[in-house]
């Protein structure tokens, strides 16, 4: 009923969404037309526009503009490079694999976002193995003694001061060993992509970070020392959202939506707590409204969960409870 109703009551991109992701339709008339309305949305044509103006080199960053947020926001529409429409704006050249030699840190920043979008790109799913492999060498010990006595380092800069230092060993020149969200949703995007060996080293990471004993990780982890008086801010860390240890404190729907991508998320007592907790929000109707601070829309890294919408007018009186709804749906498919 409530996939009927939202056909019924939500704008272009959600309607277009339920078709293709809820109800699985393959009637090409309705999807057509479906996409013809998601198309015709001036928000829609706004991040087109991003894409088409898309500079490859500028990763990282909260801004509209940069590649971490112009590529989820789009897929967060139903556009993906599969989409004739995506790919006319994508610039020559992305394909090739230049931009994507180094393992740096803006390597490990657009790689989830070029999977999630579906860019052609070989090495694309290489690379993210290499970090899983990176990351499950620490994991797999359930280690959650990662911090050093920033005392007994020399040079740390007065700004970071305040901050706790990773131990020396997590570190791998500026990258850190240590999952970050943007490794997750890599994860996630290979996850059916890699043999039995690798998925068992991924369910393994998303064990550890679900664990009560990630809990005692600071936002962003802290600080990283990767050579004598070079120092580097870390971030971002892996906390889970609803966190049913700390009175569901983080409330990101977006980050619930990506664990339940991981069969040993969905089967922890964690994320089962979680979807009881949010049963709360289900009316009467069989609808869901979600406190509005679950759906920001703020400009902020989209990783972060910070652009939550999804197209509705926000001035109309039911847009929470569509896009509430929608959410919900999109959880509850994911543990049937």
């Amino acid at each position: 009923m409530s996939a009927q109703w939202l056909l019924e009551n939500a704008a272009p991109v959600i309607r277009y969404r339920t078709q293709t992701e809820l109800i699985g339709s393959n009637n090409k008339v309705v999807l057509q037309d479906a996409m013809t309305a998601l198309l015709a949305l001036p928000q829609t044509q706004k991040r087109l526009a991003l894409l088409r103006d898309l500079d490859y080199s500028r990763v990282h960053g909260s801004d509209s503009t940069n590649l971490e947020n112009v590529l989820p926001m789009l897929v967060d529409f139903g556009l993906d490079y599969e989409s004739e429409i995506f790919r006319r704006e994508v610039k020559p050249g992305i394909h090739s694999d230049k931009p994507h030699d180094d393992f740096h840190y803006d390597k490990v920043i657009s790689t989830p976002f070029l999977l999630q979008a579906k860019f052609p790109i070989s090495g694309l799913v290489d690379f993210a193995i290499e970090r899983i492999n990176m990351i499950y060498d620490f994991t797999q010990h359930m280690n959650f003694d990662i911090y050093d006595d920033i005392k007994c380092y020399p040079g740390v800069p007065k700004p970071f001061q305040d901050r706790p230092l990773l131990k020396p060993e997590l570190a791998n020149g500026t990258i850190c060993k240590l999952p970050m969200i943007y490794d997750i949703l890599s994860m996630a995007e290979v996850y059916s992509r890699v043999s039995a060996d690798i998925q068992a080293k991924i369910d393994n990471i998303i064990n550890y970070v679900i664990s009560p004993g990630y809990d005692i990780v600071v936002p962003m982890y802290g600080i990283l020392r990767a050579q004598p008086r070079k120092y580097y801010a870390m971030g971002w860390d892996c906390k889970k959202p609803f966190n049913d240890n700390h009175g569901y404190e983080y409330p990101n729907l977006h980050r619930l939506l990506l664990y339940s991508r991981f069969p040993s998320a969905i089967k922890s007592t964690w994320f089962q707590n979680v979807i009881g907790f949010l049963m709360q929000y289900k009316t009467t109707d069989e609808t869901f409204v979600f406190p509005k601070d679950y759906l920001m829309e703020k400009d902020c890294n989209w990783i972060l969960g910070a652009r939550m919408s999804l197209g509705e007018n926000r001035r109309k009186k039911h847009w929470s409870e569509v896009e509430s709804t929608f959410y919900m749906l999109k959880l509850l498919s994911c543990i049937k």
